[in-house]
């Protein structure tokens, strides 16, 4: 079973930031909870800086832009 999340409102700033604001149901809510405990436990035991992950991702979603692009 999944859970149901969705995009309530967005307030976008004149510095080009955004706020947002999310609805979702429990169940969302409960895996949204667990993932994101899952993910500092994890970089905890590695002694990985949880910005280093984000950097990553980001750096995956660049590189599989470019590769899009190149085909």
């Amino acid at each position: 079973m999944t859970g149901v999340i969705g995009v309530e409102t967005v307030e976008e700033h004149e510095d080009g930031s955004a706020t947002f604001q999310f609805h979702m149901d429990a169940h969302c809510r409960r895996l949204l909870t667990e993932e994101g405990l899952k993910l500092v436990l994890y970089c905890a035991a590695a002694k990985l800086d949880m910005g280093v992950v984000y950097d990553f991702i980001e750096d995956h979603i660049r590189y599989n832009k470019d590769e899009e692009q190149d085909e």
